[in-house]
């Protein structure tokens, strides 16, 4: 009777707290203390203002106004799970309330759990830096938010590993090390880790996935190279923001919205940004191309991850059209005898076949 009693006691525990699990309410408004309105630095420029909460002795940022100050200017909320899927044109970040695992593009990263708090999802510092591939940190002297962007450190997150962080800024375990100076994989949460150099980081496992095209254009594949190329002509001019929104076009891209929008004008349905894209069709030798092929780069201004940054069409005669940040829509002659498109070319993909 004593054991019976005992199990009986130790079930409804377990079924007390899988109730308030289930059905406690995100909202904790009565633990944080609102901060003062804090100056956001980026690279030691001021460029905004954010409002702060403090939350069990961690400061917390708005998501969406971080997101916002970043450039990850598509946001989409999805209520039901409290999820947001932020992009700036080249990756998604996708984080739900209350959990330990987001995603960046392909890559799941550990994060101190998001909070949601008067209707607002808030992240701390270190979250914000892994989500966003930046370094962020206070700066007490003038209460403000630094960013550096992008990040020369990574600071180590609860369950990590050596092969994780690895992974998830495109580089390996012993670069990682030499970077390091470290002589064990034993790394321990809080710590500084400096990100190897950038001829140490680039993202090569696109060029491997061939994920297949929706491709309803039934007319043949030289007909189809040509419409794209003429439709992308129709463009230039437009302007550029990054993470434009599908209602901006075609007066304003960013460069995998802009390629988007000119496929799907032809029944080929693309991702939404460069690192998606990046994942379909067949890889091609940049000596073979076809006008309509993809041409994907790196940007090391933007991202230290090596990471798939931007992308463009291959008009042919070794000519690119794409939407730059600098210039929007515009025909870049030559691509490869320019100094920047050389240095960060990663590879290209043929979608029409």
């Amino acid at each position: 009777m004593k054991k019976q009693l005992t199990h009986l006691i130790k079930f409804s525990l377990i079924i007390t707290f899988v109730f308030t699990f289930l059905f406690t309410p995100l909202h904790e408004a009565s633990a944080f203390e609102r901060v003062p309105t804090a100056g956001v630095a980026i690279n030691g420029e001021m460029v905004d203002g954010i409002n702060p909460i403090k939350l069990e002795g961690e400061m917390y940022l708005p998501i969406i106004y971080l997101s916002k100050i970043l450039s990850y200017n598509d946001i989409r909320f999805e209520s039901p799970t409290k999820t947001y899927e932020l992009t700036d044109g080249s990756t998604s970040v996708r984080l739900t309330m209350g959990g330990s695992r987001a995603r960046r593009g392909d890559d799941f990263i550990n994060i101190d759990p998001p909070r949601w708090i008067d209707e607002t999802g808030y992240v701390t510092l270190d979250a914000a830096s892994a989500l966003f591939n930046t370094y962020i940190y206070f700066k007490p002297e003038n209460g403000s938010i630094q960013i550096e962007k992008p990040a020369s450190k990574y600071e180590v997150q609860s369950g990590d590993t050596l092969w994780r962080i690895a992974q998830a800024h495109h580089t390996t375990v012993n670069a990682l090390k030499a970077a390091n100076d470290l002589g064990s994989n034993v790394i321990y949460k809080g710590q500084l880790l400096n990100i190897p150099p950038r001829e140490e980081t680039k993202e090569i496992e696109p060029i491997k996935e061939k994920k297949p095209v929706d491709d309803r254009n039934t007319a043949p594949p030289g007909d189809v190279r040509s419409a794209i190329i003429e439709e992308a002509k129709k463009y230039i001019g437009a302007g550029y923001e990054f993470g434009a929104t599908y209602a901006q076009a075609p007066s304003v891209f960013d460069c995998s919205l802009y390629i988007q929008y000119v496929f799907g004008k032809h029944d080929i349905a693309l991702p939404r940004t460069s690192r998606e894209q990046a994942g379909v069709g067949e890889a091609v030798d940049i000596n073979n191309l076809q006008p309509g092929d993809l041409l994907f780069f790196t940007t090391p201004s933007m991202y230290s991850d090596g990471r798939v940054g931007h992308n463009g069409i291959y008009m042919g005669n070794g000519d690119m059209i794409h939407a730059s940040s600098s210039r929007g829509v515009h025909i870049a002659e030559n691509f490869m005898d320019i100094s920047y498109w050389r240095d960060n070319y990663l590879f290209s993909k043929r979608i029409i076949d």
